[in-house]
């Protein structure tokens, strides 16, 4: 690059971020509760359509819930634009770096590039989505996914949280007709490609001292139930040969898989939650649903590793008298992101004197949705300790503001570019 390099307004980004990190903070100050479609999203984007507005951005929202804010130069109103951004909803007492940051820093960036009286050669986009971490509906990444017509129209229509309130609720609440999601991806042909920054949301770039990664891919996601049935019986009378004991199974399931894991490279998987029926002390369990998170970079990985886990199922209830059914209820495949962009990030670290490595994500992301049907690429920053998904998730201001600045010099070049 031989352009100076840009200016980033570090009080707009910081106040901007401040501002943002006060939505949604739960009242017992254990982290953040601004959950898919709940009132602190819905506040978390009307907030971001205000501060885009007062930027001249043109604002809107799609049948997904998506925000978005848009610069459109009128000689170039015809051509697809680069979006970057990332998501404004929270797992339970979760974090507020997580997403909050990645779209206010796009803010800064859009901010940022609309001061630099650069020649862009295409309109820009910045997103917001929604419902992008999933826990509340086992929906996530639903607002990428329903801009890219990836959705599974029959899952959302059947999703609903542990309260009993179906996602077609919780939209209509939100101001969406869960029916007109798939209206969400008719304005796919007006994407460039994404640009996503976010938290590393591991321990490896602090460890390694660096201050910016390019993402090489980011992980494929399934997650696995396994219903085991057996017999709720007495434990104190029922003969041992004869207990049909699903929570056995599913444990004898969760320490064969975990051996079979640990002996594979490139391949992480979580058994996070387990429900057992009737769940007395004095019964035995009679029914037993486990859930499985499993993740790689490989797609023949994840193939062989869900295989593996449902072989294993089989065997440990059979030893039992249990019977197994199967479920992939979340299934994102890996998604390798786009190596010139991944060189344009590489080249906006340098020309800010600043050293970068590449990583594979290991979370999911938008980004890893939109990248499945155009060019995406994805910036990561250090994360303290690593931590994640939790009230002590943290990214110092210094690493945050390096962050912005490379979002912005790596969007520069794209927008500048004259090739369709």
């Amino acid at each position: 690059m031989t352009r100076p390099m840009l200016h980033i307004d570090s009080d707009y980004f910081l106040t901007a971020f401040r501002e943002l990190a006060a939505i949604g903070r739960d009242p017992s100050g254990r982290g953040y509760q601004r959950l898919a479609w709940s009132p602190a999203e819905r506040e978390a984007h009307r907030w971001f359509r205000e501060r885009a507005q007062q930027l001249g951005l043109i604002v809107s929202t799609d049948e997904a819930g998506n925000s978005f804010a848009d610069f459109i130069p009128p000689h170039v109103k015809d051509r697809p634009a680069l979006a970057f951004g990332s998501h404004l909803d929270s797992v339970p007492y979760g974090g507020t770096y997580d997403g909050g940051y990645g779209v206010v820093a796009a803010l800064s960036a859009a901010k940022t590039l609309m001061d630099s009286g650069l020649p862009f050669a295409r309109p820009f986009r910045v997103m917001a989505f929604t419902d992008e971490e999933g826990p509340r509906f086992g929906t996530g990444l639903l607002g990428s996914k329903a801009v890219t017509g990836a959705l599974d129209m029959e899952h959302v229509r059947s999703a609903h949280d542990q309260a009993g309130t179906t996602l077609r609720e919780a939209m209509a609440n939100f101001g969406c007709d869960l029916e007109k999601l798939p209206n969400a991806a008719q304005h796919l042909s007006r994407y460039f490609g994404y640009v996503e920054l976010h938290i590393e949301q591991g321990p490896r770039l602090e460890r390694l001292g660096i201050p910016i990664a390019t993402v090489t891919a980011i992980t494929g996601i399934r997650q696995v139930s396994l219903h085991f049935e057996g017999q709720a019986n007495h434990a104190g009378t029922t003969p041992k040969p004869e207990r049909q004991n699903a929570l056995r199974s599913a444990a004898e399931t969760i320490m064969q898989f975990s051996a079979y894991v640990d002996g594979t490279d490139n391949l992480v998987t979580n058994p996070g939650r387990i429900t057992a029926h009737p769940n007395a002390t004095n019964v035995v369990p009679g029914s037993v649903r486990l859930d499985w998170d499993i993740r790689s970079p490989e797609p023949e990985l994840l193939e062989q590793a869900t295989a593996a886990l449902i072989s294993m199922a089989e065997r440990a209830g059979a030893s039992f008298g249990v019977t197994l059914t199967t479920d992939i209820f979340h299934d994102v495949p890996p998604c390798p992101l786009h190596e010139p962009w991944m060189e344009a990030i590489e080249g906006a670290a340098s020309h800010l004197g600043l050293t970068s490595t590449r990583l594979v994500s290991w979370a999911g992301h938008d980004a890893g949705v939109m990248g499945m049907v155009m060019p995406a690429a994805m910036i990561f920053i250090p994360s303290r300790k690593g931590v994640s998904h939790a009230p002590e998730e943290y990214s110092s201001d210094d690493a945050m503001l390096d962050g912005v600045r490379v979002l912005a010099e790596t969007a520069a070049d794209l927008l500048t570019r004259v090739e369709s």
